[in-house]
């Protein structure tokens, strides 16, 4: 398949919008959830708890996905797949603003109840993100623009990981600050 075609699809400032809005989307999670990670990490090494959190941090993330996808296939069956998705990327701001909130007080219970939080966002915009494609493409372009789409959210899981991680090392102690980071992408992403 030429690769032109590629690049037609990317050309489509409506599609290449919704690309950047997952990306960054996905993006946020793995940042927020790496970010939790490693102060469980760091709570256990210094104080000698924390270990139990690292676990849940894992499970707190697929709970809304195990609970929820059901309903929200339904969602995007009821509704305008658009508004859905306008309507999950605001909650999404809102997760993020209580993720400031949640690093300042200092609380790793806190931060879980956010990062359920972006876990249920994401439950949300995952079936509305792939039912609205082929109400803005063609069925010729529908094939590529699944595989850019699953590609941009494998590199923005990669990429959140790694720059959480970075941003962890750099500002654990300016944690406020990661949280205003996080409502820009949130508020860009939107």
């Amino acid at each position: 398949m030429p690769i032109g075609k590629y690049w037609d699809l990317l050309k489509s400032f409506g599609f290449q919008s919704f690309l950047w809005t997952q990306f960054l989307g996905a993006f946020n999670d793995n940042v927020y959830k790496i970010i939790v990670s490693m102060l469980a990490v760091d709570a256990a090494a210094h104080n000698g708890g924390g270990s139990g959190y690292l676990s849940l941090v894992g499970a707190v993330f697929i709970l809304p996905f195990f609970l929820f996808s059901g309903y929200a296939g339904h969602l995007a069956d009821a509704f305008s797949k658009r508004t859905v998705l306008v309507v999950t990327k605001s909650f999404e701001i809102v997760a993020m603003t209580l993720a400031l909130f949640a690093f300042r007080s200092g609380r790793i219970e806190s931060m879980l109840g956010v990062l359920f939080l972006m876990a249920l966002q994401s439950t949300f915009f995952s079936p509305a993100k792939y039912g609205i494609l082929p109400e803005m493409l063609p069925d010729k372009d529908l094939s590529r623009a699944n595989g850019l789409l699953e590609m941009s959210t494998f590199l923005a899981i990669i990429l959140g990981t790694s720059i959480g991680s970075v941003m962890f090392a750099a500002w654990k102690d300016r944690l406020g600050l990661i949280g205003l980071v996080l409502i820009a992408i949130a508020l860009f992403g939107t």
